[in-house]
């Protein structure tokens, strides 16, 4: 008699992962106990800035190959800033350099067909409103995010989508190159003057991060919902239908860091750290009612 093997649902039938720069080596460190662990099977994925790059290297099972990649470039790149260069009219910041080769050096056509054959993943940009001037418009924006999160303590900022900046979530399978996906990764981290001021079908886009309600808006149908973060919160979050997780620290690497590999790796294991001890928290006893975050 055949026998058939039933799938138990994952627990989490969505992730986010937020953005955060180098931060996110801290998404990578996490994943990598606590998927196996917890046997993750979301139905969606949605990644905002550098969440996007660790979104695409977790769910390709790439996420140690991107820690070693970024460190081998970074340890050739001795500053985060070149100033002579803007003499030679060639770029000041290594960061677009850096972060696109080190995306082409972890994924290729085979981890491409696993993210087309894997959960619905999504990569959030913001639309700055066209009939402005750009570059002040972009200034604002990015001005709003900063005083909705630094200064009101919002958790996810919506002042820049008052200003007109309009979010836009790009499946991955419209990428039917990893030259592709590279551009929509880049595209969804745009914040110049680090990297440059990007167009995607002839408009402008820049960091889904400054919209990233919208990655709550999509998934607010979802049954549960794991938010990875890149930084410790400054208090307990409790939401209905979501588990956010931080560091239990501030990780060693800054945010737009591009100059210190030394740093990766124990961004990386403190991710793995903070992983284990979420799953031991799991393990313990505790009131039905008990939201886990």
């Amino acid at each position: 008699m055949a026998t058939h093997t039933i799938e138990t649902p994952s627990e989490f039938d969505a992730v986010i992962f937020r953005g955060g720069g180098c931060r996110c080596f801290w998404q990578a460190g996490f994943w990598s106990v606590v998927a196996p662990a917890l046997a993750l099977r979301p139905r969606t994925v949605l990644g905002a800035s550098a969440g996007a790059a660790f979104a695409c290297a977790a769910l390709s099972g790439r996420g140690s190959e991107i820690v070693s990649a970024f460190r081998r470039r970074t340890a050739r790149n001795p500053r985060n800033v070149y100033p002579t260069r803007a003499l030679r009219r060639q770029p000041v910041f290594p960061h677009e350099a850096i972060y696109r080769g080190t995306i082409l050096d972890v994924l290729d056509a085979a981890a491409l067909a696993e993210l087309h054959r894997g959960p619905d993943l999504r990569i959030l940009v913001a639309r700055p409103p066209a009939e402005r001037a750009l570059v002040p418009t972009l200034v604002a924006g990015f001005a709003a995010y900063k005083f909705d999160t630094s200064v009101r303590g919002r958790l996810h900022p919506t002042l820049p989508e008052r200003l007109g900046f309009v979010p836009e979530l790009v499946s991955v399978r419209a990428c039917e190159s990893i030259e592709a996906l590279a551009d929509l990764i880049l595209q969804s981290s745009g914040l110049p003057p680090l990297l440059p001021i990007y167009r995607r079908e002839g408009r402008v886009v820049v960091d889904g991060a400054i919209v990233e309600h919208a990655l709550f808006e999509f998934t607010a149908q979802h049954r549960a919902t794991l938010v990875l973060s890149s930084k410790p919160a400054s208090a307990p979050v409790h939401a209905p239908g979501r588990t956010y997780v931080a560091p239990s620290r501030p990780p060693p690497v800054a945010m737009w860091d591009y100059a210190s590999p030394e740093r990766i790796g124990p961004t990386f294991d403190l991710g793995r750290r903070d992983g284990e001890a979420f799953l031991a928290q799991r393990a313990r006893p505790r009131p039905p009612s008990t939201h886990v975050v």
